[in-house]
């Protein structure tokens, strides 16, 4: 089994225990989709990507993936509100894309997540979310063994 798979898998474990034979509740996709866009703009807070002034301050890497784990967290909780069975290994080395764009396109995807209920566009997402916290410098290990913890 890979190791995003397996990521998604205890979250997937971890849900079971508290709800079981839902139908989609569209309030709660939509709160934690919010929730979601949250988490992203603190990480794009954290990686310091958009300060102007401030750009010699170093960043601090376990605030940046403290935030990057919530936000995956409330990524898996979205697979798991669509019913999201499994989903792909993200085994590429990202090729090297604007960071700008890269927040930009999972921004979209999400919302396109939001109004289409889409298996494709949730993996779109996810595919986009850990490329870029590899492009943040956060290791799949480092992921995998944060969100184990958490």
């Amino acid at each position: 089994m890979n190791n995003v798979s397996k990521l998604y898998e205890v979250y997937v474990n971890r849900e079971l225990q508290t709800t079981k034979n839902e139908i989609l509740n569209v309030q709660r996709l939509n709160q934690k989709i919010l929730s979601f866009l949250h988490d992203l703009a603190e990480v794009s807070q954290d990686s310091r990507c958009y300060l102007f002034w401030e750009k010699e301050e170093t960043i601090n890497h376990q605030q940046l993936l403290e935030h990057y784990i919530e936000g995956l967290t409330m990524l898996m909780s979205i697979g798991y509100e669509l019913r999201i069975d499994s989903i792909k290994n993200h085994t590429e080395i990202p090729q090297h894309q604007d960071i700008f764009s890269l927040f930009f396109k999972i921004y979209h995807s999400i919302l396109k997540v939001q109004s289409h209920y889409s298996s494709d566009d949730y993996q779109n997402t996810i595919d986009d979310y850990f490329t870029l916290g590899f492009q943040l410098g956060i290791d799949i290990n480092e992921i995998i063994e944060n969100y184990q913890n958490d």
